[in-house]
């Protein structure tokens, strides 16, 4: 039986329920509350926003915003060519997915220094240009 070279993962479904969850949490954390709560939701902020705009994008390397997963590949449209995208809200596939644009510096995390993108940033705009 051939293994799939893709999947889902749930990590990203309803982020506006997990930022909240992790808001409440972090009045309680130690210190730095602020600082526990920015690092915790910085994936999940754009997944948000993919999910409120309705368009997908890289949130990880080989992850798509709406949680599909694929096998490591040298193609670089393989993201955007697959036919397994869902829908963020109903998990249903979307046949004709919308694809987020060029975004620069979407992903913030609190180890870049300065203007640096992160990586997975880059690797989205670099799949977005030789689309």
């Amino acid at each position: 039986m051939p293994k799939r070279d893709w999947w889902y993962v749930d990590t990203w479904v309803d982020p506006k329920a997990q930022i909240a969850k992790i808001a409440t949490e972090s009045q309680y954390a130690a210190g730095t509350p602020k600082i526990s709560f920015y690092s915790r939701t910085v994936l999940l902020r754009p997944v948000l926003q993919d999910l409120e705009e309705g368009l997908h994008s890289l949130i990880q390397e080989n992850t798509c915003s709406c949680g599909l997963r694929i096998k490591k590949s040298d193609n670089l449209l393989a993201i955007i060519d697959s036919k397994h995208h869902r829908n963020h809200i109903t998990l249903e596939p979307e046949p004709n997915p919308k694809f987020r644009g060029l975004v620069a510096r979407r992903i913030a995390a609190p180890f870049l220094h300065g203007n640096d993108a992160h990586p997975v940033d880059m690797l989205w705009d670099r799949i977005i240009n030789s689309a």
